[in-house]
């Protein structure tokens, strides 16, 4: 580890997020069946969950004016502009029959779409169940966060950690369906993010988590198909086992890991790919769909079909950043998170206000 304070940074959690989505290429271009297919989804969630937490506490802390409204406005800053471009063309090519079911997608409610009708249809959409499942947990976890007493945020993610975990294991005896077990419930990862980002601020517990023994306790838990029967990765104890482990792991990315692992998560292709990933996440399948129309070999997931998707993606992903994104992201300027009086005697900054803000994502 590095001697990076424990307050930490978050460059190498980033690249943790563009590894997640090279997790969801592999899969959907190349191999619809790995040993840990589990394991992209919840790292996607658990650094979500450690990053709003991350981002809402620093609020907290800081005191002032919170303005959770803003928040929502720059998720929406942040989410539409991209979800727009795939509804847009969803419609206008009506792709697998999106035309008619458009509104589930903008009102971030997919996975309870595919939940009710019990398939993955439009096509296109499906992969949006987990975006959809976070900002769901996003709703009201501004609204804990800010207005709750800390020893109580502890004890309601903890209760909805065990409580996800609890309905989607035995959600049969509540007559619960597969489909809703796996694309409603299944905000536990997403909690066990937010709870990791709240040990680390408890010194010596963070110091246990990014300690050398557990960072290899981790890795051993993640590798466990490997060495374990088969089928043990696609099992729900290896999905509840890995959710801690990804934890420690994102506790040691925010800290910062030296060495090749540092390099890894943080030189500046793997930051780029992070930057453009949302963009990366929401046009894949669409592009495949738009490719396949003309080329029906692309179809065929396997090294050939990952190449050329994933080159024609990350391009997509570039001029969707710069062209549309980027600029529309800038607006968030206008909607701070939190704002803070300016302390005594402090001047103002040229261009400045006589406020100091945090910025949220």
């Amino acid at each position: 580890m590095t001697d990076t304070p424990l307050i930490g940074r978050r460059v190498q959690i980033d690249g943790l997020r563009a590894l997640a989505m090279i997790g969801v290429l592999y899969v959907h271009f190349w191999n619809k069946s790995p040993t840990t297919e589990h394991v992209r989804v919840s790292l996607f969630f658990v650094v979500s969950g450690f990053i709003i937490s991350q981002i809402l506490m620093t609020a907290r802390d800081r005191g002032g004016r919170i303005h959770i409204l803003n928040f929502y406005a720059r998720r929406a800053l942040r989410l539409f502009p991209a979800l727009f471009v795939l509804v847009a063309l969803g419609v206008i090519f009506d792709m697998d029959g999106f035309r008619g079911l458009a509104m589930w997608p903008i009102l971030q409610a997919s996975n309870i779409y595919f939940a009710m009708s019990g398939s993955f249809k439009p096509w296109i959409t499906s992969h949006l169940w987990s975006l959809n499942a976070l900002e769901q947990f996003y709703l009201l976890w501004p609204i804990v966060i800010l207005l709750l007493p800390l020893r109580r945020i502890y004890v309601l993610v903890l209760f909805i950690f065990t409580a996800m975990i609890l309905v989607r294991v035995n959600g049969e005896q509540f007559g619960l369906s597969g489909w809703w077990r796996n694309m409603v419930f299944v905000s536990d990862p997403i909690a066990m993010g937010a709870f990791t980002c709240l040990l680390m601020r408890v010194r010596a517990v963070a110091l246990v988590l990014i300690s050398r023994s557990a960072i290899i306790a981790a890795l051993l838990v993640l590798a466990a198909p490997f060495y374990l029967w088969e089928g043990f990765g696609n099992s729900q104890s290896y999905r509840v086992m890995i959710q801690p482990a990804l934890a420690v792991l994102v506790a040691g990315a925010f800290v910062g890991y030296g060495g090749l692992a540092g390099w890894l998560l943080g030189n500046k292709a793997t930051l780029f790919v992070s930057k453009i990933s949302y963009a990366v996440y929401i046009y894949h399948l669409m592009i495949w769909w738009l490719v396949g129309q003309y080329f029906p070999a692309i179809w065929a997931p396997g090294p050939t079909t990952f190449a050329i998707l994933s080159a024609l993606t990350l391009l997509a992903a570039t001029i969707s950043w710069y062209a549309l994104e980027q600029p529309i992201s800038r607006l968030k300027r206008y909607f701070p998170t939190a704002t803070f009086d300016k302390p005594a005697g402090a001047t103002t900054p040229p261009g400045g206000t006589s406020q100091t803000r945090i910025a949220a994502e």
